[in-house]
């Protein structure tokens, strides 16, 4: 959940916004594989985002983002955020505790 100019934004992923994230070019399937910058994140929070506002665009979305900024959040902040959502509409586990698997592992 994050929050933004007062108002909390539930990130969801469910299956036909997958399918249309898979549509885009953006492979789900492989999040560890995915680029993360800017413009991917953007086009991420915007799908968390379409359960809620299914005409949300990508304007919209980084407008909404740079609020959040504006507000003290950060840019890692939200990537986690949006990682971990994606992970847990997958059925995986919160990103944090595969980082810890990770590093017991080692």
């Amino acid at each position: 959940m994050l929050r933004i100019n007062g108002k909390d934004y539930e990130l969801r992923y469910p299956i036909n916004v997958l399918c249309s994230m898979c549509d885009a070019g953006i492979d789900v399937m492989n999040l560890k594989d995915l680029k993360i910058d800017v413009k991917v994140i953007r086009e991420l929070f915007m799908y968390g985002l379409k359960h809620d506002n299914k005409k949300i665009t990508q304007a919209q979305a980084g407008d909404l983002m740079d609020a959040f900024f504006e507000d003290g959040g950060d840019f890692n902040e939200l990537t986690d955020e949006i990682m971990n959502c994606l992970n847990k509409s997958l059925g995986g586990k919160p990103v944090e505790e595969e980082k810890e698997k990770e590093e017991e592992g080692k």
